[in-house]
């Protein structure tokens, strides 16, 4: 890969995806570079405020990458702080997208992370991009509304959106619920307190996202909104049974009603027809594995 033309910035590099995504783009050959709360140049990381319009231009002018993924986000549902939300994700990401315009030259495709839950509770149990939005928390109304400002830049910018639906791995938080029964597994704990039992959710690999996002990023298509998605769900229930099987320990479960949300979107199993339509999906996905990472990986802290 040409190196003056493979420069790809990473937006919340030091989060979560951002962590996998690098590494994983790192070894396809991409001049990884990031953007984070906590900047460390001589890691090609640079520290920047996305709310603040005049940081954001500065970095992307001194890097003038040819890619950019836009993970930077207030990703916790139940985050307390309504109006940082809106500001890092909606109004952040638009400052990103301002500070394109000026770089666009160098530019051959921006991929900005929205989320599955912008299609809230719907009667429909294949979850599809041409479907009309409803979220029902603020999280989801955020990136609905970062969407619908990303899309008036599609004709001066090469803009892929993507809706992730719910993936995981070692690593994740442990606010979310994988990595809160992965750790109550590990220290063989007797109970666990958990929400509603049979809400269902895609639990992807996070090696199938990266895979996802490095395909999409090496195709032609822009100007669109695709899931990123496996169409596979279970519930919690599925996953507790899961882990007393590759652990051998079993955890009496607790439903605490304060963990019990009202707005529970109950099914995010997303269509793949488009996503299938733009890529090659063909990439070992198992719940299984992952749940054996969980298992070796956070008894290992």
């Amino acid at each position: 890969m040409d190196s003056l033309s493979n420069k790809v910035v990473i937006t919340g590099i030091g989060g979560f995806t951002g962590k996998y995504l690098s590494e994983y783009l790192t070894q396809k050959g991409y001049n990884v570079f990031g953007i984070s709360n906590l900047g460390n140049k001589e890691n090609k990381t640079y520290k920047c405020d996305i709310t603040d319009k005049s940081e954001v231009e500065t970095v992307l002018r001194e890097i003038q990458p040819n890619y950019i993924i836009h993970l930077a986000a207030i990703s916790f549902v139940q985050h307390n702080d309504i109006q940082e939300i809106y500001n890092v994700n909606v109004i952040g990401t638009q400052n990103i997208l301002e500070a394109c315009l000026i770089i666009k030259e160098s530019l051959k495709k921006v991929i900005l992370a929205s989320s599955a839950t912008v299609y809230g509770n719907n009667p429909n149990e294949m979850l599809s991009e041409d479907m009309c939005p409803n979220p029902i928390n603020h999280y989801g109304i955020s990136k609905l509304a970062m969407e619908q400002v990303a899309k008036t830049y599609f004709t001066n910018l090469p803009i892929l959106i993507t809706r992730p639906f719910n993936y995981t791995a070692p690593g994740h938080g442990e606010q979310f619920v994988i990595p809160k029964i992965a750790k109550a597994f590990v220290n063989k704990e007797k109970q666990i307190e958990l929400g509603n039992l049979n809400v269902y959710r895609e639990y992807n690999a996070i090696e199938f996202v990266c895979d996802v996002y490095f395909k999409l990023l090496e195709s032609e298509t822009t100007s669109a909104i695709v899931n990123i998605a496996s169409g596979n769900t279970y519930s919690l229930n599925d996953i507790l049974s899961k882990f007393e099987e590759k652990s051998g320990h079993r955890i009496e479960v607790i439903v605490n009603p304060n963990f019990v949300r009202k707005d529970e979107i109950k099914i995010l199993k997303g269509d793949i027809s488009k996503l299938k339509s733009i890529i090659n999906v063909e990439f070992s996905n198992s719940i299984d594995s992952t749940i054996v990472s969980f298992l070796s990986k956070t008894g290992n802290k």
